[in-house]
């Protein structure tokens, strides 16, 4: 049997609570993320049919991980937000412990700067001075892929987007050593 509740949606988020506001974000990225693990996990008879979209789902991944990260850390400049957060039961208040070290100011704000590498580069890497498909380019240059046109892909563009993420999220000396190592 379905449980279903009903709200009032000016009673649950009248327009002036902040924190009320706030909670609609984290239910919006919720989704989202929802979304975005069951597009990344699919499961899918046809491989390449999965290595070529899961890319794709990582990288909006990315930006939503990164999009909510940003919302939480901001979230601390207020103190209604702030003091709701810290009566949150400890299994919520875990998880957001766990995210904060990644904020711009937390000691692993190295992986946010990867994040940020991967949307910048993967959503805007078509400015004419950026140098990233060069820089891929020379990578797999020697490379050579299949082709077959049936579901209208350009599959050279997914390899190539690829190298790009992967240079996003690595310097150039931890692709070695990865690459090295198998």
């Amino acid at each position: 049997m379905e449980q279903y509740s009903f709200i009032r949606i000016n009673e649950a988020f009248p327009t002036e609570d902040l924190v009320g506001r706030w909670i609609i974000g984290l239910a919006v990225i919720h989704n989202d993320f929802l979304f975005l693990r069951k597009q990344l996990f699919m499961r899918t008879k046809d491989i390449s049919e999965f290595v070529v979209e899961a890319p794709t789902s990582f990288k909006f991944l990315v930006a939503s991980l990164r999009g909510a990260i940003f919302y939480l850390e901001e979230s601390q400049k207020h103190y209604e937000i702030k003091n709701y957060i810290e009566l949150l039961p400890s299994s919520l208040l875990e998880l957001h412990s766990r995210l904060t070290p990644l904020f711009r100011t937390g000691h692993k704000a190295d992986l946010l700067q990867r994040l940020t590498n991967i949307r910048n580069i993967t959503y805007h890497f078509s400015k004419p001075h950026r140098n990233e498909i060069v820089e891929a380019l020379k990578e797999i240059q020697d490379q050579k892929i299949f082709y077959e046109d049936t579901e209208n892909r350009f599959l050279y563009a997914e390899h190539i987007r690829n190298s790009i993420i992967l240079n996003s999220l690595f310097d150039p000396e931890e692709i070695k050593l990865r690459t090295n190592n198998y």
